[in-house]
Parts: structure tokens; C-alpha cells; sequence
């Protein structure tokens, strides 16, 4: 609100009026500030907690997944160790049958009775 003198003194109450009213100014100025820089400095933190927060729990599934990994390999290493027994006897098993054939097949039918009953 602009006033308008016609001499140059003005009265007491309009000069602490208008001091007043720049002091309110840059007060609520400075306060308008304040509260920008605090909710700046506020989401940083939060955005650093976040981003801290994120790190962390990458860093516990990455260690999950190389556990798992280590685990998988274990695993396989057992049932390949339990595995070649079997697979060894099941060899011994097939080569056995295989000689077996291979003998009866030799035989010429020549066994226990004679061909013409066969």
C-alpha cells in the first residue's frame, strides 16, 4: 500500500508501519527458505537412505544367489559321487548280459535239448 505525502516528514506511526511490513516480508521470506532448504535437505536423506537400503538388500540377494550356486554345486558333486557306483554296476550289469547273448548266440542252439524240439 503506496501513500502519498504532500510534505516529507511522515508520522511515526506510518515510518514503524513500513518497517514493519519489510521486517514481516523478509521474515516469511526468509522462512519460506528455510523450509525449502529443510525438505532439500530431507529428501536427500531420504533418497540417500533409500539408495543405502537398496545397496544392502542387492548385496543379500547377490550373496543368496551365490549360496544357492555353491549349494546347486554341492548337491550335483553328491549325486554324482553316489551316482557312479550305480552307474558302475549297471555297466557291470550290461557286459555281462552282453557276453551272456553272445555266448547263447555261439551256441548254435547246442543246449539241453536238441534242436528239432525247439
Amino acid at each position: 500500500m503506496y501513500y502519498r505525502w504532500i510534505d516529507t516528514e511522515m508520522p511515526d506511526w506510518a515510518v514503524t508501519e513500513i518497517h514493519e511490513r519489510g521486517r514481516r516480508a523478509w521474515a516469511s521470506l526468509d522462512l519460506e527458505e528455510r523450509h525449502e532448504k529443510a525438505e532439500a535437505k530431507e529428501k536427500a536423506a531420504d533418497k540417500k537412505e533409500w539408495e543405502e537400503y537398496y545397496v544392502k538388500q542387492r548385496a543379500f540377494i547377490d550373496e543368496m544367489k551365490r549360496k544357492n550356486q555353491e549349494e546347486k554345486l554341492r548337491l550335483e558333486e553328491v549325486y554324482r559321487q553316489r551316482e557312479q557306483p550305480r552307474e558302475a554296476e549297471r555297466d557291470r550289469k550290461r557286459e555281462r548280459a552282453r557276453a551272456t547273448k553272445a555266448a547263447e548266440e555261439a551256441s548254435d542252439g547246442k543246449g539241453k535239448y536238441p534242436r528239432w524240439t525247439q
